[in-house]
């Protein structure tokens, strides 16, 4: 097996030196020819991604990382670090450069395909008797990793180990309906920074996020990490002049896509749609090497889906019977002819699990469009303007001050069902918890073609007219901005004449309920600031009862104006939110502190008892006159990410 075949590419060992910080103690074969502890120009920050900011606050973790090849411009290498700190009375070569109370290394392998958590799963161990040996002068058992690697990896199925260590029910359960926000928010190939430390957990976040994408961890990671810079100081391998191949982008407009679809009858009985988009376009249908007329067996797929979906939209709710049968049938459609992978992650636009400090200036290149990357030093974190969304792992919690943004990000009231479709899936016990297979509902491969289900159907939506009301209920404004971006119109360059297979529209459409406020009220009251203020104002209600009742006045009116302020901003759309804010504050302010007045006033004779209930009947009152509105319409596009 030659070097030039072997998918491993070097297995290193990493060590912090008291003066010289992190540094290349050892690499087989040599990095650097004749020089095993070298490391090559273009890599030459290397180490502080195989030994991560913050790793002396654990014993243990693991890093993923991505590099740029140092010999082809359009390769990305995959790095595997796992990192052991033990005291140095466990040594039994203490050499002289060794001066602190502990030991840091990291045994760090270079590859060419992307099975992070298959390698991490072989490394953690070999990590672990060579630390045991407690005299890293023994390298003979480095050495034997990387034949045997390179032996296992040549002649074992990769497509089968590739989601290793990348949990999808750990994300779902993590994010919840957010999961599918920052789905979304990938399409749109935004700076986006996740933060947490240890590295591990903020690793597989990243990457867990990217497999939900059909085929990108193995064939769309390609240039993740290629980028030519503009500044030769950068810290990267100076490639040629080989650029991405040009590529004739065919304008939008030229492409739109009329389907056949049933007129959208609204209560009324009148059709809001009457605009001849009855019929498959002839040249289009040329185009995708589509005949006018479908075949007999893709006019049957269509009956189905169509029938489903009218079926869904006569109905108040989509029952799960209809959702079930609806996903059921677009997870038999074969993905191969869609165009997958999507171009996300090319021509500048990154995707890195993990970076460190000094690869900062990297994001702030001019042929940088864009990035995904992973960061535990803090730095990242206070450079607001490197960043365009935060995602803070931790907490769970994205921050986004760009109000366009939000609104692009705004999760419709489909988008919600299908989310708490997933979550509800995931979140119920299962008696087969241990197997993780195609039929069980639930599971990672379960979960990924819920995903793959959701894209297909985006992307075929995307291509019929605006004024179709089933692009609104992937939002209007995300699927505009999508259309804009370099990974849509890559698509859309392509053949990929078995999208037409899918029915355009929204998996899980249909009339609002009563159900769909709810799920917006919770949705809204977790992820929201003005949520997070009413839950505040809850909390000190309570307090405020436990404690005197001349304060029960002043917690109703709290509650009762921060209710009121985000009961008024669900209602409008989200351009009129940062207009009337100031407005509706003062309003509310002014009434509630009159309301506060008179409280105080006609209850000053009351007991403790008395103001505990009238505070319990309050809010009681005010949830139940939310819950059964009757003259409720779909609300407005709000939300704080």
């Amino acid at each position: 097996m030659s070097s030039d075949q072997a998918p491993i590419l070097h297995v290193i060992v990493v060590g912090f030196h008291h003066k010289k910080g992190c540094q290349v103690e050892f690499s087989f074969p040599p990095l650097v020819p004749d020089c095993p502890n070298e490391c090559p120009p273009g890599w030459k920050y290397l180490p502080t991604l195989a030994l991560p900011d913050g790793s002396h606050n654990f014993d243990e973790d693991t890093v993923y990382f991505h590099l740029p090849s140092l010999t082809k411009p359009k390769q990305t290498i995959y790095g595997i670090s796992c990192f052991r700190q033990i005291p140095v009375e466990k040594l039994k070569n203490k050499t002289s450069d060794i001066t602190r109370g502990t030991v840091q290394k990291s045994v760090c392998v270079l590859s060419r395909i992307p099975l992070f958590g298959q390698i991490q799963v072989k490394m953690s161990l070999i990590t672990h008797a060579y630390f045991e040996e407690g005299d890293f002068s023994k390298i003979s058992i480095l050495e034997d990793t990387y034949h045997h690697l390179n032996s296992v990896l040549m002649h074992s199925d990769l497509k089968q180990q590739l989601f290793v260590d990348l949990s999808a029910r750990d994300f779902v359960l993590q994010w919840k309906h957010k999961a599918l926000l920052l789905f979304k928010l990938l399409l749109l190939e935004k700076r986006t920074v996740f933060f947490k430390s240890p590295v591990h957990p903020l690793c597989c976040n990243i990457l867990t996020l990217v497999s939900l994408f059909p085929h990108m961890l193995e064939d769309g990671l390609e240039e993740s990490a290629c980028v030519r810079l503009s500044r030769p100081m950068s810290p990267m391998p100076q490639l040629s002049d080989d650029e991405l191949s040009p590529t004739t982008i065919k304008e939008f407009s030229s492409l739109q896509i009329k389907i056949e679809k049933e007129p959208i009858i609204e209560k009324t009985g009148e059709s809001d749609h009457d605009d001849g988009v009855n019929d498959i376009s002839p040249e289009i249908g040329e185009e995708l090497g589509e005949p006018n007329k479908m075949d007999g067996q893709n006019s049957s797929s269509e009956s189905v889906n169509d029938n489903a979906r009218r079926e869904s939209s006569n109905s108040d709710l989509v029952s799960p019977d209809v959702a079930h049968r609806n996903m059921s049938f677009l997870a038999h459609l074969s993905s191969e002819t869609c165009g997958f992978p999507l171009y996300i992650f090319t021509k500048g636009f990154l995707c890195l699990p993990y970076l460190s400090l000094p690869y900062l200036d990297l994001l702030t290149d001019v042929n940088v469009r864009g990035y995904v990357v992973g960061a535990t030093n803090i730095l990242f974190k206070q450079k607001h303007q490197l960043y365009d969304v935060l995602v803070d792992v931790e907490t769970s919690k994205i921050e986004c001050q760009d109000m366009e943004l939000r609104k692009l990000l705004h999760l419709t009231t489909e988008d919600l069902r299908f989310a708490d479709y997933i979550v509800k899936h995931v979140a119920e016990e299962k008696q087969d918890v241990f197997l993780d297979g195609v039929g069980w509902e639930g599971g990672d491969e379960w979960i990924r073609t819920q995903f793959r289900i959701y894209l297909m159907c985006l992307m075929r939506t995307s291509l019929i007219h605006d004024n179709c009301i089933e692009v609104n209920h992937f939002n209007f404004n995300f699927v505009t901005a999508w259309r804009e971006t370099h990974n849509y119109k890559m698509w859309l360059s392509g053949i990929n004449p078995g999208i037409l297979d899918v029915s355009a529209g929204h998996p899980f459409a249909g009339q609002l309920s009563v159900s769909d406020m709810k799920l917006r009220f919770a949705h809204t009251m977790q992820n929201s600031e003005s949520g997070r203020k009413i839950n505040q104002a809850m909390i000190s209600t309570g307090k405020a009862v436990a404690t005197t009742s001349k304060a029960v006045g002043g917690a109703i009116s709290q509650a009762k104006g921060a209710f009121s302020s985000w009961w008024n901003n669900l209602l409008v759309s989200p351009e009129s939110i940062q207009k009337d804010s100031e407005e509706t504050e003062d309003l509310d302010n002014s009434k509630f502190e009159i309301v506060n007045k008179e409280h105080k006033l006609s209850n000053i004779v009351d007991s403790n008892e008395n103001n505990r209930n009238g505070v319990i009947k309050t809010v009681d009152m005010t949830e139940t006159k939310i819950l059964n509105e009757n003259d409720f319409h779909h609300p407005g596009e709000v939300h704080t990410v």
